[in-house]
């Protein structure tokens, strides 16, 4: 339990991170996009959270939410309390101190986006003398002592960005985002275009930073295989919606939305070599004219007549999961 004082009024907090009915709809000619629909998920200190779904199901709107560099024709509504204060209520000010101090987050293609005139070591001093306000030589300092703890060797900081590896490139991008110490590190899709097995050295990587320094992680993925790997919890996130949640154990070994159950399905396995992989038939439903009742319902397999008036409130499983499926027994969310 922990306690946040303001003024003679204490106010008392659980997570790292508490977002409420949040919304978010971009507004073009054609109408308005609802890319996030009302999610509700929460954060605890030290945490690793991975956030799964496929391509359009909002996930990294989620994400760019949070730090709010979202476009302008975005309209953004509900909640985000971190560490007690609404992100959300903030001016654009106090924002820039929260953004990139206290919550980083690595780009989706981030690797890419290093510049390529310019010394990757240099890079990652940046943020410590634009937040920080340390100066260069012990700015340079602590990106070297950055590099040796994201598993880079130091004097590969001399490099430029196109003589490194791609995997060597991701964790420069990691220790950029680690610069400023921050309470929080969101990383969406850290592992695209890597290899297999840079995949999975990214991914104890950020096991091994939460470890040694406490950070709450989110990690973005499309990848339900590898987020079980390093997530104590998982999130799935359909149409905009979250549909599952729970300890990673329990949603893989019990997933109980047919959605999950079909992205588990569709993960090849050692047991059904030379098997077709499941999928799910059909296509997502149109942002632009979301559905009634349950999204998934026009997919799924186990869908009835309920289904369209479902109110997709999240039904317990037990007390630590819950999915939003009118299958799902126990009391709601």
């Amino acid at each position: 339990m922990k306690y946040s004082t303001r003024g003679s009024e204490v106010v008392r907090y659980l997570s790292l991170l508490e977002v409420s009915d949040l919304s978010v709809l971009f507004k073009i000619d054609a109408g308005a996009v609802h890319a996030v629909d009302g999610v509700d998920l929460q954060l605890d200190r030290g945490e690793i959270l991975g956030l799964a779904g496929e391509s359009g199901s909002g996930k990294s709107t989620f994400g760019y939410s949070l730090i709010r560099v979202l476009p302008k024709t975005a309209v953004v509504k509900g909640k985000i309390v971190f560490d007690g204060v609404e992100l959300l209520a903030l001016g654009d000010q106090a924002m820039r101190q929260v953004r990139g101090r206290r919550i980083a987050m690595v780009f989706q293609s981030s690797m890419n986006s290093l510049n390529p005139l310019v010394r990757v070591e240099e890079q990652i001093a940046e943020p410590l003398i634009l937040h920080s306000k340390v100066d260069e030589h012990r700015a340079l300092e602590s990106a070297r002592e950055l590099l040796s703890q994201v598993g880079v060797e130091p004097s590969k900081g001399r490099n430029y960005p196109h003589e490194l590896s791609g995997g060597l490139k991701q964790r420069v991008a990691i220790a950029m985002a680690l610069s400023t110490n921050p309470d929080l590190l969101i990383a969406d899709e850290p592992t695209t275009a890597l290899d297999v097995m840079t995949q999975a050295q990214i991914m104890s990587l950020m096991r091994s930073l939460r470890d040694k320094f406490g950070i709450s992680i989110i990690v973005i993925s499309h990848d339900l295989a590898l987020l079980s790997e390093v997530a104590d919890r998982i999130a799935l996130m359909y149409a905009g919606k979250i549909v599952e949640v729970g300890k990673t154990q329990a949603v893989v070994r019990s997933a109980s939305h047919p959605y999950t159950q079909a992205l588990l399905a569709s993960i090849p396995s050692v047991d059904n070599v030379g098997k077709e992989s499941g999928s799910i038939p059909g296509d997502p439903p149109d942002p632009l004219n979301p559905l009634n009742g349950c999204r998934f319902r026009p997919r799924c397999r186990l869908a009835t007549q309920g289904c369209e008036s479902f109110d997709n409130v999240p039904r317990y499983v037990d007390s630590n999961h819950y999915a939003a499926c009118i299958l799902v027994g126990g009391k709601t969310n």
